[in-house]
């Protein structure tokens, strides 16, 4: 009994970097879900800046599957981050739905696929599958960060996949021009968005380069300082405790004038002057963070990402 497949044009970007030892498989899984489910579809692989045999794998996979799907290859000039590669696949992609693979690891059941795209089919922009197991404790820290000083009700968490509506993307791209953070901008967008937690097995641990550590954490400090006001909640805690400081001292001033007991000469006088001094600067630091903040949110970046080519497969 053949399966009624689904009409909507679908377009799969994958992000590649290092990943020779199971982008076959990966491949493999994938394109068969697609070519089960769909009539219409694209694959388009990211390769960011890969120096193992990832793009040999990627094309004899193409050349030994015998599959009639459209299979693009972009190539980036030299390693520019997650971020900067799925912005590259997905201005390439121009399908109706889009799903968007951060990794080549397939810790969930295949069938998760279908049922993050129906959920889409029920009024969702973007849904997406997040792990509740075996979550790094860094993402754990930066997701939890972000959290706390995003003012939106839907908190962000560790995602291995989602697919995005083209009025999600549409609106992604009016918004800003320079795209820092997919995800934040996906929830920031004001369409409805939804999360499918799942019971994920562990997955393969791939090592990260000083030169991957940097680009994430440059992203993570791009995301807080943009989307969220911790710093300016921070410096506020601050400025509150420097006053709370302030005002204890200046009452153990009023204390020793009134009293008998001696206290060390210029004490207090210096205590009161440095605690009134820290005050005012982290109000400086509150005011400047807010400043800050509405001018990067309202500043238009080109999108930054360099490619050497792109290949049909």
């Amino acid at each position: 009994m053949s399966v009624e497949k689904e009409k909507n044009f679908v377009s799969c970007i994958i992000y590649l970097h290092n990943d020779e030892e199971r982008v076959c498989e990966f491949m493999k899984r994938i394109c068969g879900i697609m070519k089960q489910n769909f009539e219409k579809y694209e694959i388009i692989c990211v390769d960011d800046g890969c120096i193992d045999d990832t793009v040999k794998e990627i094309k004899r996979y193409q050349e030994e599957s015998g599959d009639s799907h459209a299979l693009s290859l972009i190539n980036l000039s030299y390693y520019q981050g997650m971020e900067a590669a799925m912005n590259a696949g997905r201005d390439l992609a121009v399908g109706d739905f889009l799903f968007e693979f951060d990794q080549c690891s397939m810790d969930f059941e295949e069938d998760l696929v279908m049922k993050v795209y129906r959920r889409a089919l029920e009024g969702y922009d973007v849904v997406a599958a997040a792990p509740k197991n075996h979550v790094k404790f860094t993402s754990k820290l930066f997701y939890f960060v972000y959290n706390f000083g995003n003012r939106m009700k839907t908190k962000m968490r560790q995602e291995r996949f989602r697919i995005v509506s083209r009025r999600a993307v549409n609106r992604v791209n009016q918004l800003n021009a320079y795209i820092p953070y997919r995800k934040a901008l996906y929830m920031n967008c004001g369409l409805k968005f939804d999360t499918i937690c799942y019971d994920n097995k562990e997955g393969i641990r791939k090592g990260r380069s000083w030169e991957e550590m940097g680009s994430r954490s440059s992203i993570a400090m791009d995301t807080i300082i943009i989307f969220s006001d911790i710093l300016e909640k921070l410096s506020m805690i601050l400025s509150i405790t420097f006053l709370v400081v302030l005002v204890i001292m200046v009452g153990d001033i009023l204390y020793s004038i009134f009293s008998t007991e001696e206290t060390v000469a210029g004490w207090l006088s210096l205590m009161s002057l440095m605690s009134f001094g820290f005050f005012m600067l982290f109000v400086m630091l509150t005011l400047i963070f807010k400043y800050l903040s509405v001018i990067l949110n309202m500043t238009f970046k080109r999108q930054r990402y360099v490619t050497e080519g792109i290949e049909k497969l």
